[in-house]
């Protein structure tokens, strides 16, 4: 409650000398510039005691790797999920989709995609199916192999 006190004190010090050189300022050109030296004045009485308190404003770090793991993340499940929309559109249901992508250089490379289907379904009809619709050589599987 202090470091408020006395933010609020700092910033009405400032503002009321703000006030008196802006009336003492000159008109045309020159008024402009003291007008902008007053502004940086005002906008750093504002942050100078920010600095001094304890309040913590650092922000977060950011990490570049993060982003593009996550960013590879949501390229897999996107395709993963196109992979399944297409499998139930085609009348193949209860089939699950593994994808592995890279993205580099703003590229997505698609590594592998591996799908598991129910015993009932022919391999070789699915990994034509997906490569005539999708264009995606998949890799099929039976459940559990």
């Amino acid at each position: 409650m202090e470091f408020i006190k006395e933010w609020t004190y700092t910033v009405c010090i400032t503002l009321v000398i703000s006030v008196i050189f802006s009336l003492l300022t000159p008109k045309g050109n020159m008024g402009r510039f003291f007008k902008i030296i007053l502004a940086i004045f005002i906008f750093l009485s504002f942050i100078y005691p920010l600095k001094s308190s304890e309040i913590d404003i650092s922000f977060p770090e950011f990490n570049i790797e993060d982003a593009e793991s996550s960013q590879t993340e949501t390229y897999e499940n996107t395709v993963a999920t196109q992979v399944v929309q297409t499998l139930e559109e085609g009348g193949y249901k209860s089939c699950t989709v593994d994808c592995d992508i890279d993205f580099k250089d703003n590229e997505i490379y698609i590594n592998r995609v591996a799908v598991s289907i129910p015993g009932s379904y022919d391999v070789n009809e699915i990994k034509s199916y997906l490569f005539d619709n999708l264009g995606i050589n998949a890799e099929v599987y039976y459940l559990g192999e």
